[in-house]
């Protein structure tokens, strides 16, 4: 990761923005055997890469009053019965950002998490969900206040302002972009 900050600041000279977008996770119940390998490698990739890549690019941040952007997930701000590794890395993300604005915010650099509800990727056949099932499921997020699944570019807009000037006077901030699945209490991921 510092090679390729190093050759960021080669190229562009300087670093405005960080989006630590890290994901990956599998459903896991308590009760496996490998539960805690698998808490392990989700810990590592959704929380301690983010740790790790904003500590090496505060410095520059630092310089530009930038602004750093984590995505995490409403399986952070709330439990879903198999998912606990990735909630709990979610969870820490979010509380990490709160503790980063707090501590950066004297240096002018701001710090700002989304939530991301359903969106349609790759993610959950990633996570082990068969395409019937994460089709099935998408399907099934007609019921959200705003009748669909999230799209990326929902997620990249929500980036887009908390990277801009009109959100100025926003860190630390939980930026809830899930088409109202959480205020509507209708997600459920039965993969």
């Amino acid at each position: 990761m510092r090679r390729l900050v190093d050759q960021t600041i080669k190229h562009f000279g300087k670093l405005d923005i960080l989006v630590n977008n890290a994901g990956a996770g599998t459903s896991a119940s308590f009760q496996d055997k490998d539960y805690y390998e698998r808490f392990k490698t989700t810990m590592n990739i959704d929380f301690n890469s983010v740790v790790y890549l904003t500590h090496i690019c505060v410095k520059h941040l630092e310089k530009t009053k930038g602004n750093i952007i984590n995505i995490s997930s409403v399986c952070g701000l709330r439990a879903f019965v198999g998912l606990s590794p990735y909630c709990i890395a979610k969870a820490a993300l979010d509380m990490f950002t709160k503790c980063m604005a707090a501590e950066l915010g004297p240096k002018r650099i701001r710090v700002n998490v989304i939530n991301p509800g359903p969106i349609r990727t790759s993610f959950l056949t990633a996570m082990g969900a068969t395409e019937d099932a994460s089709n099935k499921l998408h399907e099934s997020f007609a019921k959200l206040p705003v009748g669909r699944s999230g799209l990326p570019n929902d997620v990249a807009d929500s980036i887009l302002y908390l990277a801009s000037d009109h959100a100025a006077f926003i860190t630390g901030t939980n930026l809830v972009t899930d088409g109202g699945s959480i205020a509507s209490n209708q997600l459920d991921f039965d993969l």
